[in-house]
């Protein structure tokens, strides 16, 4: 009975380690680099070519269009259900773009915690 318990602790941790690993391995986006592709001057076609549609488009007080990039960059067990709120606040990267009149005018990157 105890080598059984035993064996499934060890699947399950070795489980836990490869589900791990294979988020480490997802190409997903770093919005730092992103940001960095962006100029002053760039239209918003070159943008969207660039690094995808926005996920969110608003006006700012200037009537200017910013367009915004999230990306959850909190480590894989503060993702999990649950679990994730004892293991300290969430990392969000974001990139706003602001235009005028279609140009880029501004880019901005910050990271905020929730």
């Amino acid at each position: 009975m105890k080598k059984n318990m035993a064996f499934l602790l060890f699947l399950l941790l070795i489980g836990l380690f490869v589900a791990n690993l294979s988020g480490c391995a997802s190409k997903e986006p770093c919005l730092a680099i992103d940001a960095s592709l962006i100029h002053k001057g760039q239209t918003k076609d070159q943008v969207i070519s660039l690094i995808g549609q926005p996920h969110v488009i608003t006006r700012n007080d200037q009537g200017q269009e910013e367009w915004y990039y999230y990306h959850d960059i909190s480590g894989f067990w503060k993702r999990m259900p649950y679990m994730g709120r004892l293991m300290g606040k969430r990392k969000i990267e974001t990139t706003m773009i602001t235009f005028s009149q279609d140009i880029v005018d501004k880019v901005v990157y910050y990271v905020t915690e929730q």
